[in-house]
Formats: C-alpha cells, structure tokens, sequence
C-alpha cells in the first residue's frame, strides 16, 4: 500500500466524518457525558443488587432519552435518526438474545444437575452388578461423581394423624403444635428417586437442591425411626405437608407389569418429611422426592438393584466419548444417555424460538437502514455543491462513491457501538432484577439472562453489514452527480 492510497483513504474518511457529524459539537458533548453518567448509575444498581423494577425501569427510560438527545445534537440531523434506530435495534436484540441463551444455559444446567452428565441403565431392569461399575469409573480423571440411584413412580399421601399414632415414633424436628383440624389433602403422582447420600453429594448442585443443605435428612430408616424423604416444595404445597409431618410412599402393584400383578396388594412405607427441593425447575419442584437408595431399593423392587447409574463429568462437552467408553466396557446389555440427549427437545425448542423472535427483532435494524437511505439521499440533495467542489479539486466518482459509503459504514458503527452499550445495560438490569416469571407457565421462575460473545459480536456486526449495503445505491448516485450543475449552486 502506497502512502499516496494511505492519504486518500484519510481523506475519504475525514470527509465522511465531516458530513455525519454536525457543525456545532460542544454542546452535544453535554448530552454524551449524561448518557454516560445514566450508564453508569445503571451499572452501580447492577453492583449494589437493587431489586426493586422502578430504578431499573427509570434508567433505562432515562437512557433512551438521553441517547436520542445525543445523537442529535451530534450528528447530522438527515442521520441522526437513523442511527437512533439502529441504536434500539441492536440493543432489543442484544438483550433478547441474552435471555434466550440465560433460559437454554439454565435449563441445561439444572436438568444435567438432576440425571447427571451421563447415564448408565441396563435392559431388563436387572442392574445388580452397579458397585463394580461404579469403583471402576470413579477411579477416571474425567469423572467427578458417580452415583447409583433407583426410581420408581409413586403415589405421595399425607399421612393422618390415626396413622401416624399406629406406627410409633415421630421424627424430631415434628412442630408440637400442629393444627389438628388442619384438611388433609388428595395424594399426588410424584417421581420418586432414591440415592446414596455418601455417593451423590458429589454431584454437582444436588446438595444445594436441598433448603437445608444436607444430604443425611435422606435416612434409610430402621425400627425405630422411619425413613427420611425430601419433596420438592410444590409438592409438598400441593400435598398441604411441611417439615416433620408424614407421608406414605404407594406403588400400585399394576406398574410392574407382571402377570397376577393385579390381584396383588400395592407397596407402601410411611416416610418422615424431613426437607424440601429447590430444583430451579417448576417441573420437578411439582413431581420430585427424593429418598435413600436402599429404602429406594426396598419399596422399589424387593431386592439390592437400580435403575441405573449417574455420571458427573469435569467436561460436560467429554459426555458423548465417556459414554461410548462405558457401553463398550460394560456389554451391548447397557444403554447410555447423556445430558445433551435429555434436554434435546427443551433446546431444540428454545432454538427454534430464539431465532423466531431474533428475525423478528432483526428488522428493526432493517427498517433503521431503510431509514438510513432516506437519510443519506437527503444528504446528498443537501451537499451537491460540496460533491462538485470535490470533483473540481480532483476527487473522482470513485472516490466521492467511497465518502458516501463510509458515511453509511460510520452511521452503522455508531449504532452498533451504542446499541451494544445499552443493550448490555439493559441486560444487567435484567439480571439484577431477576423479572419473576409464574412457575405454572415457565420452567424457571425467574427470567434468565447469560449473554455470549456472539450475542454482543453479531447484532453489531449485522447492522454495520446493513449500513454498509443499503449505502451503496446512494453512493452511486452521489458519484455520478454532474460537475457544473452543483457548481452553480
């Protein structure tokens, strides 16, 4: 590159920086420092964890404001409209892709929480010979936790008060002075999992499930005291239960689905209600409880089997190796799913939403560069003596072609630059504030927001491309304005 194409790409730049901004800056200065100052308030309620919406929702109203103040009193009026627009669309769609991936980040982690990175089960419901595979692996580097676990489906009753006199003892923690007339309400279908406590504390997030943080309330019981269960808080709300009342544990004889099942009596056990489950997911705060695995192992099948064995890897993204490793160990008897597998149909699903509503939100960015033709047409009618000046010292239609486009290239990159600014201010308020969502609709009760380089990188760069293509029409127009016609102007 020679310093003479160095100089006229200067000179095209500074030309274009001269017909964007506006004669008169200082005072615009004013109007950048408040946008400023309103950013930074933003940041120090982000900071100091304000949860109230009325100080988020007065900065970013605020914010607007004073962005659309600014951008007019610094820019040329024919564009500063345009880059406003621009400005909204890059930080609508910065901040809803923020939530978008907040909601596949959260629901991801928390179903991997509760099944694990990799799951071991066995055809035929057979899986007796569960603690050799569970030394081997564990032994892995790769492998964090492994647990053993068996499930079942079971109907959750509260235990009454005659009932609970006839099987003797009470749990500790029991409240004395529970109300006698309390209503007692219908049971519930509930999945029931029952675990190792000494296994599965190791398992990420699985203690912090519990609201008193201890995996040991899950006792196996003996004669003297009853088994320990924790249920998910909606179902213990569902069931009109708290801590230290009862439950009776019911499977119908029908699930097992055996010849003769139907004129067997169900299984049951009467269950010490000794905590409650916070999962993060509505789901299974609705339809979890979790009990000890050989009480599991007991009410469940009648013998010391599981359901299978779950896996907690360093990296999630070694799930798909690690499972093929375990299946080709343990015989073609086995079947591994991992978590990528178990949340496919929730992901898929948000996938398919947050590219619906990123289209949607992408044509803001589309009609602020339609706006940016207008505004750049006008421009150009406005600066035809200015065109013709430049021609006169020597400037080429090329040349006036490429002062125009980086008009339009400039006009993009201001938007972008301040669309992302507002766009993350947005989505840190979104995170500090924490938007409760109802748990009867969504599956996390409180709107997630995880923003990712390419949720920043690519609203921004999208609207630059925008900026730069819908230009060149206009430039070419620019570049062909004849001579002598601007000079008599």
């Amino acid at each position: 590159m020679t310093k003479g194409s160095v100089a006229r790409g200067g000179l095209v730049w500074m030309v274009a920086r001269r017909l964007l901004l506006r004669d008169a800056q200082g005072g615009s200065r004013v109007w950048w420092i408040a946008l400023l100052a309103t950013i930074a308030i933003g940041g120090g309620l982000v900071l100091l964890g304000v949860r109230s919406v009325a100080p988020p929702l007065a900065v970013a109203i605020a914010a607007l404001g004073l962005l659309g103040g600014a951008c007019v009193r610094a820019l040329t009026p024919a564009v500063a409209v345009a880059v406003f627009g621009m400005s909204l669309g890059v930080a609508a769609l910065v901040t809803v892709l923020g939530v978008t991936s907040g909601f596949e980040y959260e629901l991801t982690a928390r179903l991997a929480r509760i099944n694990g990175h990799v799951l071991i089960s066995e055809y035929g419901q057979d899986f007796d010979e569960y603690p050799e595979m569970v030394a081997r692996w564990r032994a892995d580097p790769r492998v964090t936790a492994a647990s053993p676990f068996a499930f079942a489906t079971a109907a959750v009753v509260p235990a009454t008060e005659e009932a609970e006199a006839e099987d003797g003892a009470v749990p500790e923690d029991r409240p004395e002075d529970r109300p006698e007339d309390r209503p007692v309400r219908p049971p519930a279908i509930a999945f029931v999992k029952g675990l190792d406590p000494a296994r599965a504390f190791e398992l990420p997030g699985v203690v912090a499930m519990l609201h008193g943080g201890d995996l040991t309330v899950l006792r196996p019981g003996d004669w003297q005291t009853p088994p320990g269960v924790a249920l998910g808080r909606r179902l213990a709300t569902r069931l009109g239960v708290k801590v230290g009342d009862f439950v009776r544990l019911v499977i119908p004889a029908e699930l097992e689905g055996a010849s003769g099942s139907l004129q067997r009596p169900p299984r049951f056990a009467r269950f010490a209600v000794l905590d409650l489950l916070d999962t993060g997911v509505s789901e299974f705060d609705t339809s979890l409880a979790l009990i000890h695995l050989s009480a599991g192992q007991a009410l469940f099948f009648g013998e010391g089997r599981v359901t299978g064995v779950e896996f907690a890897l360093r990296d999630p993204e070694d799930a798909d190796a690690f499972a093929a490793e375990v299946i080709a160990a343990a015989g073609p008897n086995f079947r591994a799913t991992t978590w990528r597998q178990q949340s496919e149909g929730t992901i898929a699903g948000l996938r398919q939403i947050r590219v619906a509503v990123a289209l949607v939100l992408a044509l803001l960015e589309v009609v602020a560069a339609t706006a940016l033709i207008a505004s750049l047409l006008l421009l150009v009618r406005r600066k035809t003596a200015e065109i013709a000046a430049l021609m006169a010292l020597g400037a080429d239609g090329r040349r006036v072609f490429w002062i125009f486009e980086a008009v339009g290239l400039l006009a993009g990159a201001v938007g972008a630059l301040v669309g992302v600014l507002l766009g993350l201010l947005l989505s840190g308020l979104l995170a500090v504030y924490r938007y409760p969502l109802s748990g009867d609709v969504y599956p996390v009760e409180h709107l997630p927001v995880r923003l990712m380089a390419l949720d920043v990188l690519l609203p921004g760069l999208a609207a630059v491309l925008l900026c730069g293509l819908v230009s060149g029409p206009v430039a070419l127009i620019a570049a062909k304005q004849p001579l002598l016609p601007g000079l008599r102007r």
